[in-house]
């Protein structure tokens, strides 16, 4: 009984220490505070004013009209009073709009042929042409919806009137026209706005790129100056490494528990980014990722010599967790290995979880497998955390004992 006393009131000394010891790093590091400062918050702040917008509308939209006809104006008039396209209708020719086009002046082209009327009114079928920009989603997405929108409306128009031209009420005219109506409704996401999809997943991605970031600038600096052994003692004892793990871990959940409450608290206050979930909640959900992403920086740490090393493979690491994030691409298209690489890191249950709690408004139940595969990546880190930090403490060592 009384050496376990000992060892804990050793591991409860060497706790304590290690959680002073690296509070002071940061906040003697003017790189590691400005790195939470600037990554957690200004960047935050300025990717959400960028998608605040959310819609895009009134694309600008060229007309090339070769009909001249009331029907083709009708046309044109219906397809600016959708609310994502700005008709723009002073082209004479085709080569007139694809010169705007290349210069980007307008987003899509859209032509009415000749004789549209004409055929309209004998009964024969007509082409409305349109061109968009399919490097760019978000325009080629809007100008290719209204546009269709548009045209199956102004059919329907003709059809309804057909109808009605042989005495056919206009309610039993819409009727056969339409005999199955589709009711569609978005769900969480309801203005379908591209902030409120994307800047849940990036508070989650910045949190991690911000503790690896953070973690590498600490301990290069420390493997420079060959300072590891010095501000952890008690690494190569027996046991050693759990409390000074555990004392990172908490600091820096700690700090993210002042820092989470800005972000989701103000940022998405301020741009109307909904929350459909309880601070206590995110809480309890971010600490397995804020643990398991602490553990894999001390990790990964081992292979920075220099504190710079750090910042340059972090960002090459943040694209591949971006992409299997499920952010560009859905992660059921990847195949089984990208599927199988995505669970290593802690981002990809992080943002899944993240998501369905603050946007789905799901119950913590919900969330428990994503919950535990974080706790499984934390005991999964955690060890090989501890391996690595022996092991720089042993080369450490023999460096200074051969000097």
């Amino acid at each position: 009984m009384k050496s376990f006393y000992k060892k804990y009131h050793r591991a409860k000394i060497s706790f304590k220490n290690s959680f002073v010891n690296e509070w002071n790093a940061i906040k003697s590091d003017k790189a590691v505070v400005s790195t939470f400062l600037l990554v957690g918050f200004v960047i935050l702040m300025v990717y959400t004013y960028i998608y605040s917008k959310e819609v895009i509308t009134e694309v600008p939209v060229a007309i090339v009209n070769q009909d001249a006809t009331k029907t083709s104006r009708d046309y044109i008039a219906m397809l600016n009073a959708s609310e994502g396209i700005k008709t723009v209708s002073n082209y004479s020719d085709i080569q007139e709009a694809k010169n705007d086009y290349y210069s980007k002046k307008v987003m899509g082209i859209v032509i009415i042929p000749k004789n549209f009327e004409k055929n309209l009114r004998s009964g024969k079928q007509t082409t409305i042409i349109s061109f968009s920009d399919a490097s760019n989603m978000v325009f080629y997405k809007k100008v290719l919806v209204d546009v269709t929108v548009t045209t199956g409306n102004f059919n329907a128009g003709i059809v309804v009137k057909k109808e009605m031209s042989k005495g056919i009420p206009i309610a039993y005219a819409k009727q056969n026209y339409v005999p199955i109506q589709t009711i569609s409704t978005s769900l969480f996401n309801t203005s379908s706005g591209y902030a409120t999809y994307i800047i849940p997943i990036l508070t989650a991605l910045i949190i991690q790129l911000v503790i690896l970031m953070g973690i590498g600038i600490l301990n290069g600096s420390r493997k420079e100056d060959k300072t590891i052994h010095t501000n952890f003692p008690r690494l190569l004892h027996k046991a050693g490494a759990i409390p000074v793990l555990l004392a990172k871990a908490s600091l820096y959940s700690l700090i993210f528990a002042v820092i989470l409450p800005i972000q989701i608290g103000i940022i998405y206050a301020i741009f109307s980014i909904p929350i459909r979930t309880s601070l206590i909640l995110v809480y309890l959900f971010s600490l397995p990722y804020l643990t398991s992403v602490v553990f894999l920086g001390i990790a990964i740490s081992s292979l920075f010599k220099r504190r710079e090393d750090s910042i340059v493979f972090l960002v090459l690491l943040s694209i591949p967790s971006l992409m299997l994030s499920g952010l560009s691409f859905p992660m059921e298209g990847f195949s089984s290995f990208y599927q199988q690489l995505a669970k290593l890191l802690p981002s990809t249950s992080g943002i899944t979880g993240f998501i369905k709690l603050t946007q789905m408004k799901a119950s913590f139940s919900q969330v428990l497998s994503d919950w535990s595969h974080l706790w499984l990546l934390t005991l999964v880190y955690f060890i090989l955390a501890v391996i690595t930090l022996k092991v720089n403490v042993r080369k450490e060592k023999r460096h200074t004992s051969s000097l």
